[in-house]
């Protein structure tokens, strides 16, 4: 028979139980010295509080508020600190770096079996290498040919847009343009997003929208367990647990296709992310990895590869037409090597022309596509920031990219979009160019830097050159954005795009 009293207890137990997990926390916890709101210090759904609800991607911007009042070591949850200070990023992100990635943390976020979610530092050492040379400047030159032959189609599908009347919102169609990109790449056989007239396919929209998801499945685990529902009960709660399957069979389709004829011999004239995942290599310890684990690595790239990519162009152009100084100074150095609107040039032309390389450069710092900080785990022993505070081991610790980026010290006006400051001073520049950290530094740098330039040379080269570009009902207050992973923007970019004449 059960004790009545026990049971009247147990609430009051453990009302007592938090009620002592908070004093605990807040004053004598090892990280009690270091500011930062009292609600962060007992619970880590203060994030949540300012990332889901009542607010919405903004505990970015809260920390940016926090390190402005406190300085650069703010606790943001009970065992997680967030640092700004530049002295302490590369310290952090280094090759060689002793911290590592939280597994509790990336176990919940998707793709567990890809090299990103890979917490072990050895075996992320084995399944990086694997990749490595894939994407190397010099196997990534080899995608050139297939990335301007996308670019053009993608051209003509913007001036028949324009010839029916219809303004096009420019995110979608750069972020179509580079899935299609990046998954000709990956599966030697694009998505096709290019050919929706809408650029709105279903890939396009479920990358978009499953990133942005992240938030609440950091904080609430449990909702990935939608994905074990029934199809046909988990499709009613959630649109994105049925555009999720359809993503899941069409991935399973390519990969089928491809390894079916690469089997057969038949292998794509470019390299591929499936192809190096189907080849072992013993000498670096890598086995080729179940389909459930090529998938996983293959969805994790893409879905790295295109939102990033489509947003930094898409804010750099936004910034570029606004200004018609810059555009037009940027349009006479194009037509240097692209006399004609359906000239091409080389790519390493296109990188050596200094007014696009000082475009692009400002596009990836203002845009800060990835902009939230990527958290590591302090190892044995604990460290010291530069100022000198102790941080004990296994305390999670990160900086957000958006935050250095913006970071006056470094960059000048950083709310100015301004191509000038990589013309300027070389003492300048070096100091930028350090912490210019758009792909993060060290052994977990983004694996896709070779061709995120490549596909933003040529984006922004033969887009500008070929169309006569005007924004249509935008302003500066549709281009502000919630930090939703990737952002999300408050408005929408809609440009007319016309050909050239000449």
């Amino acid at each position: 028979m059960f004790n009545l009293n026990f049971l009247v207890a147990l609430p009051i137990l453990y009302l007592i139980y938090l009620i002592s997990l908070a004093i605990y926390r807040i004053w004598f916890h090892p990280l009690s010295g270091f500011p930062g709101p009292k609600a962060a210090a007992v619970s880590e759904y203060w994030e949540g509080w300012w990332n889901i609800w009542p607010h919405k991607g903004g505990c970015l911007f809260e920390l940016e508020r926090l390190h402005k009042i406190h300085g650069g070591a703010v606790r943001m949850g009970p065992n997680e600190i967030h640092v700004s200070d530049p002295r302490y990023y590369h310290e952090l992100y280094r090759l060689g770096s002793k911290y590592y990635k939280d597994p509790e943390m990336h176990k919940v976020l998707g793709a567990p079996s890809s090299t990103v979610a890979e917490t072990d530092p050895i075996l992320h050492k084995v399944r990086r290498s694997a990749l490595e040379q894939l994407f190397s400047r010099q196997s990534i030159l080899k995608l050139e040919s297939m990335l301007i032959g996308k670019i053009e189609r993608w051209s003509n599908k913007l001036e028949e847009n324009f010839k029916a009347g219809k303004p096009v919102a420019m995110e979608f169609a750069l972020k179509s343009l580079t899935m299609d990109m990046v998954t000709t790449f990956s599966f030697g056989q694009e998505f096709g997003a290019v050919e929706d007239p809408e650029f709105m396919s279903i890939p396009v929209r479920l990358f978009r929208n499953y990133l942005m998801s992240l938030h609440i499945i950091k904080a609430f685990p449990f909702v990935k367990l939608l994905q074990k529902l029934p199809y046909f009960i988990a499709k009613h709660i959630s649109p994105s647990v049925e555009m999720g399957r359809y993503l899941e069979e069409l991935s399973s389709d390519h990969i089928d296709t491809f390894v079916k004829k690469w089997n057969n011999g038949d292998k794509p004239s470019f390299p591929t992310v499936l192809g190096r995942l189907l080849t072992p290599n013993e000498e670096k310890g890598f086995q080729v990895p179940s389909k459930q684990g090529i998938k996983d690595e293959v969805i994790t790239l893409v879905s790295a590869g295109n939102d990033t990519t489509g947003i930094t162009s898409m804010v750099g152009l936004f910034q570029i037409l606004k200004n018609q100084k810059i555009h037009d100074r940027l349009l006479a150095e194009l037509k240097t090597i692209l006399p004609n609107v359906d000239s091409i040039a080389p790519y390493q032309e296109l990188e050596k022309l200094p007014y696009l390389t000082a475009c692009i450069k400002e596009s990836l710092r203002y845009a800060s596509a990835a902009a939230s900080r990527t958290p590591r785990l302090v190892p044995p022993g604990g460290i010291y920031l530069p100022d000198g505070r102790f941080v004990p081991a296994g305390t999670r610790i990160g900086m957000a990219i958006y935050l250095i980026h913006y970071n006056p010290d470094l960059f000048q006006n950083p709310n100015t979009f301004d191509p000038e400051r990589w013309l300027k001073d070389p003492t300048e520049i070096a100091l930028q160019n350090k912490f210019l950290v758009p792909f993060s530094k060290g052994s977990r740098a983004c694996l896709g830097i070779n061709l995120a330039h490549m596909e933003l040379y040529t984006i922004m080269a033969y887009l500008i050159r070929r169309h006569d570009l005007r924004i249509h009902n935008t302003t500066d207050k549709d281009m502000e954005w919630w930090d939703m992973v990737i952002p999300e923007f408050k408005g929408t970019f809609k440009a007319w795009t016309s050909l050239r004449a000449e």
